[in-house]
């Protein structure tokens, strides 16, 4: 009995030796292979990093406008007589868009024509005039200074005539508001029996066949975005293609950078005034050490870790990361090929080595 009892302590001393032995290459890190049973079987799963190719992409948001707009202003005061175009539709370049008149206009016509009646007739006594005194110049009786200031004269009369003729053709053209381009009357913004004023908007003529969209990136840029490819999504499963021809010199008021995203796919397959939203991919990476993004785990400072299975155990590693897509993670370092990664379970090794480190007193 003696006997039996010496050797069930030589059991415990061994075990108890063992248990310190485990403890002892337990990483400082978070946890050892010792947790895998207390976890549980199962929950636990490992595999080697992987390489691939991954992409860094930057979201976007904007618009899609005509790459040709032509705004419409007043250039005479009036009142808006008829509306010839019909809102969102095609004009030809010349088409009539609106019409100005009204009182105002009537009584500016009326003036020019009076003044321009009271000058015909002065230019005729004018002319008549200076008819006489070159003959009575040949006859020696008018002066030959007589003569030139009757021909000043003239010349001043004709030139204002000439001048109202072609103020009253001036206000007749702009009375007549007409498109300058072909395209789509839009964006109306008055009304019939309406008084504008010299500058007013009236309305905007676009070329539907010429569009871009203006995205706006989230946040300064790190790269030069202009000349990289944008993916337009029209839905879950269709896109088209763009290329970011300019990066506008002003940023938004949130810090955002406009761009100009332009191509035929654009022309083609969207409209002015349609809201898109899309990504440009704004790095790529060849053969870069990836693992999924269940194995990082980060601790209270959000560094980022790793637990690398060795010799038997889990060992925690601190990693730099980089591209991250499509569930994929980048280890810049920390990190070699062909090193075991816990890619199932990472987080239940952290939290039962950080239980057993902070555990809340009763």
């Amino acid at each position: 009995m003696r006997a039996r009892g010496w050797i069930v302590i030589a059991v415990v001393v061994i075990a108890a030796i063992v248990g310190v032995a485990i403890l002892v290459r337990r990483p400082s890190g978070m946890a050892s292979s010792e947790l895998t049973s207390s976890i549980g079987p199962g929950l636990i799963a490992t595999s080697q990093p992987v390489t691939r190719t991954l992409s860094q992409r930057v979201p976007w948001v904007g618009v899609v406008k005509s790459q040709t707009v032509v705004q419409l202003k007043a250039q005479q005061t009036g009142r808006v007589e008829t509306i010839d175009a019909r809102d969102e539709s095609p004009v030809a370049q010349g088409a009539s868009i609106l019409q100005l008149g009204g009182p105002l206009v009537e009584l500016q016509r009326a003036r020019l024509k009076a003044e321009m009646e009271s000058l015909t007739l002065q230019a005729d006594l004018a002319g008549q005039t200076l008819s006489r005194l070159k003959e009575n110049l040949s006859a020696k009786l008018a002066t030959a200074d007589q003569v030139a200031a009757a021909q000043e004269a003239q010349i001043k009369i004709v030139t204002q005539l000439r001048d109202d003729q072609l103020a009253l053709e001036t206000i007749e053209q702009q009375l007549q508001v007409v498109s300058p381009v072909a395209g789509v009357f839009t964006n109306r913004q008055v009304s019939a029996g309406q008084i504008v004023s010299p500058d007013d908007p009236l309305g905007q003529v676009i070329d539907p066949n010429h569009l871009r969209v203006v995205a706006s990136f989230s946040g300064p840029s790190p790269v030069t975005l202009e000349g990289l490819e944008a993916t337009i999504r029209l839905d879950a499963t269709r896109s088209l293609t763009g290329l970011i021809r300019r990066v506008l010199a002003q940023a938004g008021s949130d810090g955002a950078t406009a761009v100009w995203i332009e191509g035929p796919q654009i022309d083609r397959q969207l409209r002015p005034g349609q809201t898109v939203t899309g990504e440009a991919t704004i790095a790529v990476k060849t053969a870069a050490l990836t693992v999924p993004q269940s194995a990082i785990v980060y601790d209270a400072n959000e560094q980022a870790h790793v637990f690398v299975e060795k010799d038997g155990a889990y060992e925690s590693r601190p990693v730099r990361l980089g591209l991250t897509q499509d569930g994929w993670v980048e280890v810049l370092s920390g990190l070699q090929a062909g090193q075991p990664v816990v890619t199932q379970g990472a987080y239940e090794l952290f939290y039962r080595r950080f239980n057993e480190q902070f555990k809340v007193e009763d």
